[in-house]
């Protein structure tokens, strides 16, 4: 009696990420969106003792795009806006070039809200029942997340536009950070009850405005499409373990890109520090050149 030789697959072992080196990236992280939120907050406070001190919308970098056609044409800004808005959205754009999604990703105090609620809402969700099953009935499904995505265009294009043919901020009046801002004027307009929604949303989806409504978002997005900076996954590393996936917070099948340069992208490098294995992610520079590209790992 003879006996077939079965042939068994050979375990693949990687080497493993250092998980201290994950914990301390989105530590330096955390570090940098509270050094950004603790100094908006004594600007407030600041602006709340002295008002005369100076309008604190002039922190909006928003309000630079907003205000960008009306100064080129006119020599003037629209109505809330002040040079120092220009200056800020000068600032993201080439941060959007240098380094892609960074001023969402570890800047963006309103971002930072977002990423402390859904924080909250996921201990919540292990002690208060019902809310995972919210959380499951709120989530759009693969096809209604990518018509929602483009919303963002849709707000950019309406606050943009509407603001260089009427010459004034036809956005500002339902816009959550101007409304959040405005709460040291004792300014009460729709923005606030836009505000509220998205935090309660931030309980059970991770970064809502930042997805689906964001006009600076959609901005970052455009111009970053020019930034060589990028997540670059390795298929040989990859596990296939789709860790990567569930640790984005914008929702990007990573585990699905060679590259990831998706306009929501915010390199937040969750994706990276989550992945178990240590050459499957990488944050990369790549500069196109005459024989193919130039990779380089940062």
């Amino acid at each position: 009696m003879t006996t077939t030789d079965t042939a068994v697959p050979t375990p693949r072992f990687v080497p493993r990420r250092d998980r201290r080196w994950s914990a301390n990236v989105q530590w330096v992280r955390h570090g940098i969106q509270a050094a950004f939120a603790i100094w908006l907050a004594v600007t407030l406070g600041q602006h709340l003792l002295t008002p005369s001190s100076g309008s604190v919308e002039a922190v909006c970098p928003f309000g630079g795009f907003e205000t960008a056609w009306t100064w080129l044409t006119t020599g003037r800004t629209v109505s809330h806006t002040h040079s120092a808005n220009l200056v800020l959205a000068g600032v993201v754009t080439v941060l959007a070039v240098l380094a892609r999604g960074f001023f969402c990703g570890w800047i963006c105090v309103l971002g930072s809200m977002q990423e402390s609620v859904r924080a909250i809402g996921r201990r919540l969700e292990r002690v208060v029942p019902g809310m995972r099953a919210v959380r499951r009935w709120l989530e759009p499904g693969p096809r209604l997340d990518r018509a929602l995505r483009l919303g963002r265009y849709a707000v950019l294009v309406w606050a943009i536009g509407g603001a260089a043919v009427t010459g004034t901020m036809v956005f500002r009046a339902v816009d959550p950070w101007s409304a959040f801002l405005g709460i040291v004027d004792f300014e009460f307009s729709t923005g606030i009850v836009v505000l509220i929604v998205m935090l309660v949303l931030a309980l059970f989806i991770d970064r809502p405005f930042c997805r689906y409504a964001c006009p600076l978002g959609a901005v970052q997005g455009i111009v970053a499409k020019a930034s060589p900076v990028a997540i670059q996954r390795s298929a040989d590393a990859c596990l296939g373990c789709e860790i990567c996936n569930n640790a984005c917070p914008m929702g990007i099948p990573v585990n699905q890109r060679t590259r990831v340069t998706d306009a929501s992208c915010i390199g937040c490098l969750q994706c990276v520090s989550a992945c178990p294995s240590q050459d499957a992610l990488a944050l990369t520079v790549s500069f196109p050149s005459r024989t193919g590209r130039i990779d380089s790992h940062v």
